[in-house]
């Protein structure tokens, strides 16, 4: 009879720590999505206040992590009024301050510096859509 008891109690100890992982693992993957979003915010903001006539901003889905640095890396395909189309990469860190400038890896793409002032569509890695 003990063994049965014993056997019973630690049957429900491992399912309540089973459902507890579960419920972290999902909880750690809709933080990551969340922070994921709020870079690309920041990042949106920044390609906004930095080239002018931009239309449209459209992040790519697949992502990759730079361990070293700690910044998450992804391609972004710009649109302007005036017909031009870029794709840069993009180098992102929850640390990003909005107010600063786009920085981003390689060559600048053919796109006029300056201010944008019109509301841009952003088209997030989630597939969202959002105007700003």
């Amino acid at each position: 009879m003990k063994k049965k008891k014993w056997f019973l109690v630690l049957l429900v100890l491992i399912l309540i720590g089973g459902v507890s992982l579960f419920t972290f693992n999902q909880n750690a993957k809709e933080r990551k999505e969340q922070q994921i979003i709020k870079m690309e915010t920041i990042t949106a903001k920044q390609i906004k206040n930095t080239f002018a006539n931009v239309t449209k901003i459209e992040f790519d889905e697949e992502y990759g992590e730079n361990k070293l640095t700690g910044y998450t890396e992804v391609m972004v395909t710009v649109s302007t009024s005036y017909g031009v189309s870029s794709e840069i990469g993009v180098s992102m860190s929850p640390k990003d301050n909005i107010d600063e400038s786009y920085l981003g890896s390689g060559e600048l793409p053919v796109l006029k510096k300056g201010l944008t002032e019109t509301k841009v569509i952003v088209i997030f890695s989630n597939k969202e859509e959002r105007s700003f």
